[in-house]
């Protein structure tokens, strides 16, 4: 006989009864949560918000949160306090992070430095990352305090069982000395900071454009060939005009 699966519980909660998870690998632009709820505005919300009735954290569903915050304005306040359906779930913490982590591999790239930084705390090998994630985190944290079973001394040149070549002594001049190694794992995180610091700069590339009345507004949409009631356009196509 099958055993019947866990389901989640439907329940209507208030939006102040939710944390944003401060640990949750996934980042979510300005520009995607305005996306986003431009989609909530066209077709309502779909549900699909998972909720950890036991810490009170989201593990699922931030940027859709984050867009209904802007469109019912929520300030933290009871006057901007709104309802929304979310699926209640009961995890600890460490099953709340497997399942954060699970849930952000699958739909969009992770923060591989954020999932390195809790990495020990959970098992990484049925949380859907790949190879090169898990040796990337390997790198920034080391092996010895990861579960990852069976695949862990693979991934990280620790020895294997699949093929004679990995049995096979490594030749002398391919070994790292110690200091190559601590300096490989300095290079790793230095590239994850630079690329953290680059997304972060890219984020932050917009300004605002102001006009002293409508008409020079639709002047200047007329110009770069956008559409009235733009309010979102590519700074890249007044730079094309001006070069």
């Amino acid at each position: 006989m099958t055993t019947r699966l866990k389901q989640s519980e439907t329940r209507n909660i208030k939006r102040s009864e939710i944390n944003l998870n401060p640990v949750n690998p996934k980042r979510h632009t300005e520009d995607a949560v305005k996306l986003q709820k431009k989609n909530l505005q066209k077709v309502g919300f779909l549900g699909g918000i998972v909720w950890n009735e036991r810490t009170g954290n989201l593990i699922d569903g931030h940027r859709r949160v984050k867009a209904m915050d802007l469109y019912y304005k929520y300030d933290g306040t009871p006057e901007t306090d709104y309802t929304l359906k979310v699926e209640a779930v009961n995890l600890d913490e460490k099953q709340e992070k497997e399942q954060l982590t699970y849930m952000a591999v699958g739909n969009t790239k992770a923060d591989i430095d954020l999932i390195a930084r809790y990495a020990p705390d959970i098992d990484l090998s049925d949380v859907g990352l790949g190879a090169d994630d898990l040796a990337a985190i390997g790198s920034l944290v080391g092996t010895a305090d990861l579960d990852i079973p069976d695949i862990g001394t693979e991934l990280f040149g620790m020895g294997g069982e699949d093929t004679e070549a990995e049995t096979e002594p490594k030749p002398k001049h391919e070994e790292k000395t110690e200091a190559e190694k601590i300096q490989h794992v300095k290079d790793m995180k230095r590239q994850t900071e630079e690329k953290a610091e680059q997304q972060a700069m890219d984020e932050a590339a917009y300004c605002t454009l102001s006009f002293s009345n409508y008409d020079n507004y639709l002047d200047f949409i007329e110009l770069v060939g956008a559409t009235e009631g733009d309010r979102y356009i590519k700074g890249e196509r007044v730079l094309e005009m001006i070069e």
